[in-house]
């Protein structure tokens, strides 16, 4: 039996007719929408009016309404963390990949569906992830990690759902928009991947490289990352003249409002994050640019001496924006990979005092002025990462969620964030995101062809 309309309370009608305005007045709405919640007795009511918040266009809302399915409903725990799971938000994954970790009986109702969830974002075998072997870069990669240990180490549930695996895991542009200013020249050279000579690798660098040096045309690169402030104004745009710069696969109804513009603690003159490949490639197009390939990043940060960092081959705590800043550490306290996944599996996002900073640090300036390049945000690049191949998207066809461990949708971002350690604050540092991925830990900046420079 369906409930009908008028059996719906109010609040949950008027929460689920919002679509925008400002923050405090969705926040009214939750308080009222949460607390009719808190009172419903009929279970089927209670399962409809989550769905309200669960679906809904909006992070918060959805992260709140997964709160309180698992507080208020455990038999439809289970499901509500597996759409969670899909979700493109990594703000409202992340909440849902601890509650798996942390609950017993949620773990209980729907292990099977959340294992096989899990693997699929990951994207790695369960030796992988048994051994805690691969590119974890964000909070959320953390905690799907420590859930799918959980969940792996359960032989009945693990033999179950591998069995069940059908395969092996493994816009137009505007040329008169186009300003160089704020860019800095690039020019061709050799880069020369991996590791320098004489330096010892560190459990943060990538493997070797399969073609070790390159060489990179001469381009012009961002001087720092696109901040809140800029790309606000290109959603502003977007807003007023329509979707006229976005990339053809682009998913339908995409709406290129940053996940973190209600958060107080990202600033306007901090790195834009919360925002997918497919807003970044977008937000270049308006400009007139596009996003670097991965070896022009590398290039620009390591410059002719094929630096380690871009301000030298020492690392220093001053000049980046990393987990060791986030703290208040030292910086120069050596984390091993396991000790940093613990500490990102223990970090709450909602509960940080502060996350990205503001762009512009003078002392991590590369050789050729570019600054921000480690630290802060990683960056999205234009390549993808695990053949090293430009990426060329062809999934408008398929949800988002089903992209969650197809290799060909990880584009590679470099860098390191808010949340790394000093080992992953390099110039050579290197992971895969899937495209949809919205992360407050993922920004990005724009590059030129010389080829495209203004006639002056």
């Amino acid at each position: 039996m369906t409930t009908t309309t008028e059996h719906v309370p109010t609040a949950v009608l008027h929460l689920a007719a919002w679509a925008q305005g400002p923050a405090a007045e969705r926040d009214a709405l939750l308080e009222d929408y949460l607390s009719t919640l808190e009172q419903l007795a009929d279970p089927q009511l209670l399962a409809e009016s989550l769905a309200v918040g669960l679906l809904h266009d909006t992070p918060e809302i959805r992260r709140q309404a997964l709160a309180a399915a698992v507080r208020l409903a455990p038999d439809l725990a289970a499901e509500a963390v597996g759409w969670a799971l899909a979700d493109p938000d990594e703000s409202v994954r992340g909440p849902a990949l601890a509650s798996l970790a942390a609950t017993p009986a949620l773990r209980a109702a729907g292990g099977p569906s959340a294992l096989h969830a899990l693997l699929a974002v990951l994207g790695r075998s369960p030796d992988q992830i048994a051994a805690g072997a691969g590119n974890y870069i964000t909070v959320a990669d953390a905690q799907a990690l420590a859930s799918a240990r959980t969940l792996l180490a359960d032989p009945e549930l693990a033999e179950a759902v591998l069995a069940e695996l059908p395969v092996p895991l493994s816009a137009d542009r505007l040329p008169s928009r186009l300003s160089l200013q704020g860019m800095r020249h690039i020019p061709a050279g050799r880069l020369r991947r991996g590791t320098p000579p004489g330096q010892e690798p560190s459990w943060g660098d990538p493997g070797e490289a399969a073609v070790p040096e390159v060489t990179v045309e001469g381009f012009y690169l961002d001087t720092s990352p696109v901040t809140n402030d800029a790309y606000d104004a290109f959603v502003a745009d977007v807003g007023e003249q329509g979707h006229l710069w976005c990339h053809p696969d682009e998913p339908r109804n995409t709406d290129h409002t940053r996940s973190t513009a209600d958060d107080p603690r990202c600033a306007g003159d901090h790195p834009a994050t919360g925002v997918s490949w497919y807003d970044a490639v977008a937000y270049a197009a308006w400009c007139g640019k596009r996003l670097p390939t991965e070896d022009e990043w590398e290039r620009a940060a390591r410059g002719d001496e094929h630096r380690r960092h871009p301000w030298g081959p020492q690392f220093r705590p001053e000049a980046v924006r990393g987990l060791h800043a986030l703290l208040g550490w030292d910086g120069n306290t050596g984390l091993d990979r396991a000790a940093w996944l613990r500490r990102l599996t223990d970090l709450s996002l909602a509960h940080l005092p502060a996350l990205t900073g503001p762009v512009n640090l003078p002392e991590g300036e590369s050789p050729f002025g570019v600054r921000d390049l480690c630290g802060n945000v990683w960056e999205w690049t234009s390549t993808r990462f695990l053949d090293g191949l430009p990426l060329q998207p062809r999934f408008a066809a398929m949800d988002p969620g089903d992209l969650w461990g197809e290799w060909s949708a990880e584009v590679s971002v470099r860098g390191g964030a808010w949340s790394s350690p000093p080992a992953l604050l390099t110039a050579l540092s290197r992971a895969g995101k899937t495209l949809v991925t919205k992360s407050p830990e993922i920004g990005f900046r724009c590059a030129v062809s010389e080829s495209e420079e203004p006639a002056r």
